[in-house]
């Protein structure tokens, strides 16, 4: 059987989590409102703090650094591409250049602060998903997206993606693997093609292994529709505590909007 890396399921993770004892349906809420506040915000300040505080609470819940660096890689790698795109390619007051031989670029300073505003915005809305997704499991996060009314289709999804997603990570690491032992990566041209050979190979088992998981979710009494927890309706100190969290948020909002850049 293909088991979910230790490392991303709940393990003696609610042992060491403050956050732990509160209901996963206020840690969402608090979640999606800061989310929604980092979007809207016109701060660069107001979405690196969240992001900061972000990776600083993982810290404290003992998330390896190799592992917060994985997670950021590719959200990062875009934010550097929004940057650099609305820095030399919006804008109109020049702020440097540069010049490539074949090409003069030209930095702008209005680009530069749109870009550093769009790539913010990835990045703190990435700190607090991760630090969500690190703070409860894939069957509690299903549970609070059914008593959040979206559409189940969705949630059923959500959860097969969650379950093959490292299947099929495993087996492109092993198809990799046969490749570099056959020399599949010496050099650039062979090392193209051995990537799209990888990339063919695992479509080719993904579109297998799809149909080989519907009949036997049909074996086992499949009928259109996944059987997901349902949770109880919450207490009047969750409610409170969801509350107080959601003004907390609006109130450092509109502080950042007043004072910061």
């Amino acid at each position: 059987m293909h088991q979910v890396p230790e490392d991303l399921s709940r393990n003696d993770f609610q042992r060491r989590c403050l956050l732990s004892s509160c209901d996963i349906r206020v840690r969402l809420v608090l979640a999606l409102a800061a989310i929604l506040a980092v979007v809207a915000s016109s701060s660069v300040c107001f979405g690196l703090t969240v992001l900061v505080c972000s990776l600083v609470a993982l810290a404290m819940v003992r998330t390896s650094f190799g592992e917060t660096l994985r997670r950021l890689a590719g959200p990062v790698s875009l934010a550097v591409v929004v940057l650099l795109a609305k820095t030399f390619l919006t804008g109109t007051t020049p702020w440097a250049e540069f010049d490539l031989g074949v090409c003069r670029l030209t930095a702008t300073r209005e680009g530069f602060w749109a870009g550093a505003l769009i790539a913010s915005r990835i990045l703190g809305s990435l700190g607090l998903v991760t630090l969500l997704c690190r703070n409860a499991s894939m069957q509690e996060l299903s549970a609070a997206l059914r008593w959040a009314r979206l559409p189940h289709a969705w949630i059923e999804i959500a959860l097969l993606m969650y379950r093959y997603l490292y299947l099929f990570l495993s087996q492109a690491a092993s198809v990799v693997s046969a490749q570099r032992v056959r020399l599949g990566y010496r050099n650039l041209r062979r090392s193209l093609e051995s990537v799209g050979g990888a990339a063919g190979i695992v479509v080719l088992r993904s579109l297998d292994q799809a149909q080989k998981s519907h009949e036997a979710m049909v074996a086992r009494g499949y009928r259109g529709a996944f059987p997901l927890p349902v949770l109880p309706p919450l207490s009047r100190s969750e409610a409170t505590v969801a509350c107080a969290g959601v003004a907390a948020i609006a109130l450092v909002f509109a502080l950042a909007e007043r004072w910061c850049p």
